[in-house]
């Protein structure tokens, strides 16, 4: 199984080298390219690729996704770690394509902090 959110020319690319029986989730389209499949890709022994949204509350299946990386069931790519203060980098790179896997961010609880209004402005 192969998780993509890129699209475009590496959802194809991805489609040829996956295994019979094999299944590709579509989250996302970073590339802003179309997906062009050369002819017959689609022919042969059954493979699927399928769209996915998320909907609803999620935390139940968060938390096993988590529990299952913990004991070392997934392999979670780290290509960037450093503090909450540089999210705006962080961010930039990962819309850059210049990380590659996830980026970890650390919350700490030192230093001084501005309180965050409530909503209604009380607080």
């Amino acid at each position: 199984m192969v998780i993509d959110s890129v699209g475009g020319p590496q959802l194809a690319a991805i489609w040829g080298l996956l295994a019979p029986g094999g299944s590709v989730q579509s989250v996302g389209w970073t590339s802003g390219e179309p997906a062009v499949f050369p002819p017959y890709a689609t022919v042969g022994p059954a493979k699927s690729l399928t769209s996915f949204v998320i909907e609803g509350d999620v935390g139940t299946d968060l938390a096993l996704l988590t529990e299952l990386a913990a004991k070392g069931f997934l392999t979670v790519e780290i290509g960037r770690q450093g503090s909450w203060d540089r999210f705006d980098e962080a961010a930039e790179a990962l819309r850059g394509r210049r990380v590659s896997g996830k980026a970890v961010l650390t919350v700490t609880s030192e230093g001084p902090r501005t309180p965050v209004p409530s909503p209604q402005g009380q607080g």
